[in-house]
Order: structure tokens, then C-alpha cells, then sequence
């Protein structure tokens, strides 16, 4: 920094910014000084338009801004003078759009990220609406840096302001994201078009259509505009200018996500189709035909009851190889697990998973965790380390079990779904509490063979009971000082603060008690006429304790 800035304020500036440039792609700003950093900032402002030198301080400047405490002290003056030379302050139908520009475009992505009053600064000079009107030009005449800085910067505009979110709806931005996503897709290619809108998988030869790195690359920028659009999106699925496009799209993602491009290559932009799906239905519920669509022809792909599920079988494979691998993506889970959640709403798609996933039980020989097979593997993402993974999973096979308690222990066992009991108020209860409508045609349909074993399960681990063999050869003695021995270690964590004494409240859930204050409100009794009659009266809660911490 020091040699940068003395050879800023000498003769030989153009070989001071080549030498920075060079030797950093990245840089940190950690232990210099706020005063060195303006000042680092104003020599930069002041030799920004040298034409021998611009190229080189646009590049100087496009790193420094990756550092959060440098951006952060830019002066308002450079700032509005990179929106000028980026051409975001207005519309340049002649402009030629060189590498000076991608270069101040980069430095005003970085500020911006960091900065809130840059921020403000492009909506004061409207760079987003200039943004979507250039975008509308998009094409491959233009650099491909050029294009996909520009969906990045349209990333951003719409994920960092609500005001800028609004603006790209009002200037009909969703179409002409939408519009980018199929150029980018199609490419000119009308029979590409012509397969996908037509639900077609594979070409005549029968290759599946696959993206190349440079098209996933801009389809994945563009998809979270349009997710950041989607997400915050306060307008009725009945909108004349939304509307179609929205249905084109979803249209688009039911495609990519049938397994056409579901592949470690292309994870990242599966992971944005994932995201977009449950957004896209809650927007507008009514493309849900979309993604499971009466089938009322000859299908190739999987129909069930009438509806093509394909989509919801693709989605279930991914995940169950997500939830397979040693460390698979969680993000990627997490979005899979949404999208099967919400598909879960269309009845005939929640059948067809639940089916798959928890099929009529037979003889139970293992917990359902310790078998090798899809369900076993969703049941381990039930304790996963990712809270927001364990709870999503237990959500999921909640509604694959139509919100009943007693189905939901039958499968997964008390001790995988306490947690979700006790989120929703259902410890200490049997049934169900149904939050949506759903069909009653779907008895359990257990088989004889599930029958047979059923009372030899052990209903916390849904698997068969362990005989306890440390206790069947003890003397009443023994048993009865292994029974102290375990109340005394219990009553230590208590008096440590390991434990806490806790019980089920009227709500269902866990809830701390003080035992003092209980023991006092027991009223006095006849002594009992035996020992016996003693033994009897002793009542063990298990839900006396739980932790007061979670477990790391």
C-alpha cells in the first residue's frame, strides 16, 4: 500500500499500478490505517481520468474494493464517477462497452456489496433501471464478461435494496430476466426451444441436453435475480405482465430439474433451480400443474394416479444421493428437502412419495436409520449435525405421514422425532394434528408380516426391542442398588447444572419445572399399611430431566 500510494504521488505512477496489479488479485485493508485508505482514495480520484492510466487505476481500484473496510470509506465523488465511466447513469446507444467499462462496473459491484450508501447511490442515479434497459440488448455480439457482469450486477441490485426490487418489477424486469434465461438456454437453437417447451428430454439422438460451464454460469446469476425478485414479491399471481412468464419459467425449471442436468457438474445451478421451485409456488399457486401435470396421453416418463411425478422422482433421487455421500451438500439438501415439502401439497405427488419413502411396513429387523435404503437414509438426516437440515427432514416425512403422532413414531421412532414433537406441542401425545386438509384413503395397510413383529418393537428406536440381560440375572438387591446408584448420579448432574428437572406442559411441550415447589403442593397421605403398598406409590416421569444446553 505504502509503495502504491508514493508512486501514485510521484513520476512513475503507471509502474507503481502495474506492480500492484500483479502482485495482488486480492487485498486486504485489515491493518492499514482509516486516514491512509481516504487518502489511498483520493489519489485514485484524481488520476481516474488520466487515459494512460485509467485501465490500470479501474483494476487497482476493483481490488482494494474487495476489502469490506475499504469499500466502506470511498469517497461519494469516485463513486459517481465509476457509475459514469461504467455507463450506469444513463443510456449510451453509441457507447462502445470496452474493458474500462467491465472494469468500473467490477470496482461498483464490490462497493456496492459492502457499502449502503452506494447503495443509495445507485438508485439516486438509477443504475438499476439502466441495468434492465441494456439488458434488454442482451445478445452474443456482447463480451461474455460483459454479460455475465452485468447478470451479477442485476443480482445484486435486486438482493441488497427493496427499492431496487420494485424498480426491476416496474420496468418489467421478471420478463426480461425470463427472456435472458431462454437466450441463454436456447442459444438460437430452435430445436432445443422447440424440446424443452414441449416437455421433450432428449434430442433425436437421444443426448440429453446439457449447459456448458459459461451457460450455467449466467443462468445461475440470472435465476437469483429473479428468486431475489420472487422472494420479496408482494403482488397477486393474477398479474397480466408476470403472469406468463412466470409460467414460462416454471415450465423451464420442471425440465432442467427432470433429471436433464442433475449431475456434479452442474450441482450449483440445480441448487438455484431447487430454490426457485417452492418460491415459484408460493407466489403463484396455481402452476403447481405445471410441476405435476395431468398425463392423459402415452408417457415416458413416471405417472402416478394420472399425474406426472417425474419431476418428484428426479428431486427424491438427489437427494437420497446427497444424504449417501460422506459429506454431501447442505445446501443442496436443504433446497431438495423445501421443494419435496412443498410438492408434498399436490395429493397424488405426497402418495407417490410416500410410497417410495415409507412403503407398508414388513418384518422390522433393523432401526429404520441402521437399513440401506432411501427412507433409512432421510431418517438419519433427521439427527444431522445442519439443525436446519434435521428440521426440514422431519418435517418432510411429518407430511408424508399426514401429521399423525403415533405414524410418525411407527416409522422413525420416538427418539428421532422427539424434537419435532416437541417444536409442534405433540410430546406425551397420540393422533394427529392436521394442519391441512388432507385425504383419509391412506390407511397404513400394514402387512401380516409387520403384524406378527409389531409387539416385539421397541417404540423409541422403531426397531425390535433389546432384551435387557445386564438386569435378568440381578437379585431384588442388586436391581434396587443399580435403581439408587442411577438416581444418585441423576440428582448430581441435577445439582451441577449439567440437567435441568423438566416435565410436559398442558402445551405439549417441555417446560422446566421446580420440583421444591411441587413436592410442596402434594397433599399429606395415610402412611402406607406395607412396604409394598409403599413401592407402588413411587411413579418415574421419564421427561423429569432434559438438557439445559443443546449438544455441539
Amino acid at each position: 500500500m505504502d509503495k502504491l500510494m508514493l508512486g501514485l504521488r510521484g513520476c512513475d505512477k503507471l509502474s507503481a499500478l502495474k506492480a500492484f496489479n500483479s502482485k495482488y488479485s486480492d487485498f486486504s485493508c485489515q491493518d492499514v490505517p482509516g486516514d491512509t485508505i481516504s487518502d489511498l482514495w483520493d489519489l485514485v480520484f484524481r488520476n481516474l481520468d488520466v487515459p494512460q492510466l485509467q485501465k490500470d487505476v479501474l483494476l487497482c481500484c476493483k481490488t482494494v474494493a474487495r476489502d469490506k473496510k475499504a469499500a466502506k470509506l470511498v469517497t461519494p465523488q469516485l463513486f459517481a464517477r465509476l457509475l459514469e465511466i461504467g455507463q450506469l447513469t444513463n443510456i449510451h446507444e453509441d457507447s462502445v462497452l470496452d474493458d474500462s467499462v467491465i472494469q468500473a462496473r467490477r470496482a461498483v459491484f464490490n462497493f456496492t456489496y459492502h457499502n449502503q450508501l452506494c447503495q443509495s447511490a445507485c438508485i439516486e442515479a438509477s443504475a438499476d433501471i439502466n441495468l434492465i434497459d441494456e439488458l434488454q440488448q442482451f445478445n452474443n455480439s456482447q463480451v461474455y464478461d460483459l454479460r455475465l457482469l452485468n447478470c451479477k450486477l442485476a443480482f445484486l441490485f435486486t438482493a441488497v435494496s427493496k427499492e431496487m426490487r420494485e424498480r426491476v418489477v416496474e420496468n418489467h424486469g421478471i420478463a426480461i430476466l425470463t427472456r435472458i434465461m431462454y437466450f441463454v438456454i436456447y442459444n438460437g437453437d430452435d430445436a432445443k426451444q422447440a424440446r424443452i417447451e414441449s416437455g421433450k428430454k432428449y434430442s433425436s439422438k437421444g443426448a440429453s441436453i446439457v449447459l456448458s460451464e459459461e451457460e450455467i454460469a449466467l443462468a445461475k446469476d440470472i435465476f437469483m435475480a429473479v428468486f431475489n425478485v420472487t422472494l420479496h414479491w408482494d403482488k397477486t399471481a393474477e398479474d397480466i405482465e408476470v403472469n406468463p412468464e412466470v409460467e414460462r419459467l416454471i415450465m423451464f425449471v420442471k425440465y432442467f430439474g427432470e433429471g436433464v442436468n442433475f449431475n456434479d457438474k452442474n450441482e450449483s445451478f440445480c441448487v438455484m433451480i431447487a430454490k426457485f421451485l417452492p418460491v415459484a409456488m408460493n407466489t403463484a399457486s396455481k402452476f403447481a400443474k405445471f410441476l405435476v401435470p395431468e398425463v392423459d396421453a402415452p408417457f415416458k416418463g413416471t405417472v402416478y394416479l394420472g399425474k406426472d411425478v417425474t419431476l418428484a422422482k428426479e428431486l427424491l433421487k438427489s437427494l437420497d444421493k446427497e444424504a449417501n455421500r460422506k459429506q454431501g451438500n447442505s445446501m443442496m439438501m436443504i433446497s431438495l428437502l423445501s421443494v419435496l415439502s412443498k410438492l408434498c401439497n399436490v395429493r397424488e405427488c405426497r402418495k407417490f412419495l410416500r410410497q417410495q419413502i415409507l412403503p407398508p411396513l414388513r418384518k422390522v429387523t433393523k432401526r429404520p436409520e441402521e437399513q440401506n435404503n432411501v427412507k433409512s437414509r432421510v431418517v438419519k438426516l433427521m439427527t444431522h449435525i445442519d439443525n436446519n437440515i434435521s428440521t426440514m427432514a422431519s418435517e418432510f416425512l411429518f407430511t408424508l405421514c399426514k401429521y399423525n403422532v403415533e405414524r410418525m413414531i411407527k416409522y422413525t421412532g420416538y427418539g428421532n422425532a422427539a424434537g419435532l414433537f416437541n417444536r409442534h406441542g405433540l410430546l406425551g401425545m397420540s393422533g394427529s394434528r392436521t394442519r391441512v386438509e388432507m385425504s383419509d384413503d391412506e390407511g397404513d395397510s400394514d402387512t401380516e408380516e409387520y403384524k406378527e413383529c409389531e409387539q416385539g418393537l421397541d417404540l423409541v428406536t422403531a426397531g425390535p426391542a433389546k432384551e435387557n440381560t445386564a438386569v435378568k440375572n440381578m437379585t431384588e438387591e442388586e436391581k434396587e442398588y443399580e435403581a439408587n446408584k442411577l438416581l444418585n448420579l441423576i440428582d448430581d448432574m441435577q445439582r451441577k447444572g449439567v440437567i435441568k428437572p423438566g416435565g410436559v406442559g398442558p402445551d405439549g411441550k417441555v417446560k422446566e419445572i421446580d420440583v421444591a415447589a411441587q413436592l410442596a403442593q402434594i397433599p399429606d397421605e395415610e402412611e402406607p399399611t406395607s412396604d409394598d403398598e409403599d413401592i407402588n406409590n413411587i411413579r418415574l416421569d421419564t421427561n423429569m430431566f432434559f438438557p439445559r444446553h443443546k449438544p455441539s
